[in-house]
């Protein structure tokens, strides 16, 4: 681990921690938006196991994507429905992302996790602040540092302002200081399922 600042995946199951909303069932290291961040994850089982048994990894395309979002999930659409582009976006998309019989394509691909929560080793909250604001349109966000900072009531609230949750030690122990806002996804685009697609890739 080459984070800002030395934490361990453990201090995140302290019980504090785990009654934060939104928290899921899993955490691990990733890089994620070229930052290393301690992700809190959870697959879903079912979409793994059938990629795993079609040979399908992390669909990597923006544009393969956006263009599985206009498909309805196991409800056939006519071929003849698609225009040109659409097309030729179906036959550069990978195997097990749809099945094509009859004339009908039908969309098979869900997004393989979800993501609850991101947080931030840091040792500055300014540049915290920054690096978790970058993951605003995900998931919830949350910056960790290794002590209190002098102006913690600046910090708490211009962090409460973002809503991006704050995580110090205080006598060695994991204290939340300002809890992540939930996260409240109003529309799930093409970006939103590129950022699951390389937490997967990562992480299973």
């Amino acid at each position: 681990m080459s984070g800002a600042t030395e934490v361990s995946l453990e201090t995140l199951y302290d019980e504090r921690l785990r009654l934060m909303d939104g928290v899921l069932s899993t955490w691990s290291w990733a890089t994620l938006r070229g930052i290393e961040v301690m992700l809190n994850y959870e697959a879903h089982p079912g979409e793994v196991e059938r990629r795993r048994q079609v040979g399908l990894g992390a669909i990597t395309s923006a544009d393969a994507l956006r263009f599985l979002l206009g498909l309805p999930v196991g409800t056939p659409v006519p071929l003849a429905a698609l225009d040109q582009n659409e097309r030729h976006l179906l036959r550069m998309l990978p195997t097990g992302t749809v099945c094509v019989e009859n004339g009908f394509v039908t969309r098979l691909a869900v997004p393989p996790v979800d993501a609850g929560l991101v947080v931030v080793p840091t040792r500055s909250w300014r540049l915290g602040l920054e690096r978790a604001g970058r993951f605003a349109p995900f998931c919830a966000r949350a910056m960790m540092l290794p002590k209190p900072p002098p102006n913690l009531d600046v910090l708490r609230m211009e962090a409460d302002f973002y809503g991006i949750g704050v995580i110090t030690y205080v006598d060695a122990a994991p204290v939340t200081v300002v809890p992540p806002e939930p996260f409240r996804r109003h529309r799930f685009t093409a970006a939103g399922w590129l950022f699951l697609e390389e937490a997967h890739r990562q992480l299973l």
